[in-house]
């Protein structure tokens, strides 16, 4: 049930996440103002990602490596979140694959782990792995882009 209401949870700080990405760089308190909100539910999201992830390695079936890697790649993720989402305010539009994506990819991993019905549909730690892997290259990819 605590996963269930992390997800739904996470959903909505999701939506709202996205709803504040911004392509433009303009200026004035208009955009500082978006600029906290999207900060906010950027952070508040990630904490409720971090805690599913949690939740979902103590109660469920996480294997160990999966743990020790989550544990690694979950903060990574985060941050390369608000840098993605520093990059689509400066023009670089196909940065917006990090916001919309990493979450995604965060939730999948917990929830693989916590319901027995994919844990039967995806045996093995192949898929966890494969997650695992893509936030791991999504993330750096990202932020070699917005190093450049």
């Amino acid at each position: 049930m605590g996963t269930i209401i992390l997800i739904v949870l996470a959903s909505a700080l999701y939506v709202a996440m996205l709803s504040t990405v911004s392509f433009s760089a303009g200026g004035g308190d208009a955009a500082m103002g978006e600029a906290i909100a999207s900060f906010m539910f950027t952070v508040a999201l990630w904490i409720v990602l971090a805690l599913l992830v949690a939740v979902a390695a103590m109660m469920g079936e996480m294997p160990r490596r999966i743990v020790v890697i989550s544990a690694l790649l979950v903060p990574l993720a985060g941050v390369t979140t608000f840098v993605a989402i520093d990059a689509c305010s400066r023009h670089i539009k196909w940065a917006v694959i990090g916001p919309v994506l990493l979450p995604l990819l965060v939730v999948s991993i917990a929830a693989v782990a916590r319901f027995p019905k994919l844990q039967a549909a995806f045996p093995g730690d192949r898929v966890n792995i494969a997650i695992c892997s893509s936030v791991a290259v999504l993330s750096l990819v990202l932020l070699v882009a917005a190093a450049m």
